[in-house]
């Protein structure tokens, strides 16, 4: 017999499926990329207002940095459209040097404040993110 045949008596090797469409499943990769960038985005943010509550303000009386400014540089900053997140302290002194660095990583000074921000949220964020991908998933179990 050749395969022609086989067509012609309705033959078939069968094939597999998941039950949903290439559109259903393309629909939910994407709510939950998204639940899980929308997590992530809460988190990094949670995890900036705490950098900033934990950094010191500088009381010295050396005028090349002002008081508070450690602090007001704290930022949060989308890297690779959501899926990551970079938190900086980017304060410069007058004369132009980074003192961010200096004050997290600084034996003398023994001050960090970004490193253990993100430590003290690390565990609750992935939770996060795993609770927000399962409730994604499940609205399309229906």
């Amino acid at each position: 017999m050749t395969s022609k045949h086989y067509k012609d008596k309705g033959f078939s090797r069968g094939y597999m499926s998941t039950g949903k469409t290439v559109q259903e499943l393309r629909e939910l990769g994407e709510d939950v990329l998204q639940a899980a960038k929308d997590a992530l985005a809460a988190g990094a943010d949670e995890v900036m207002q705490e950098a900033k509550g934990r950094c010191p303000v500088y009381e010295g009386r050396d005028k090349r940095v002002c008081k508070g400014a450690l602090r007001d540089s704290i930022k949060l900053k989308k890297l690779r459209g959501g899926t990551a997140y970079k938190i900086s302290a980017d304060a410069r002194a007058a004369d132009g040097m980074f003192y961010g660095q200096i004050v997290e990583f600084s034996p003398k000074i023994n001050r960090p404040f970004l490193y253990p921000a993100l430590d003290a949220h690390r565990e609750e964020i992935r939770e996060k993110i795993v609770a927000a991908v399962r409730t994604a998933c499940r609205r399309h179990g229906k």
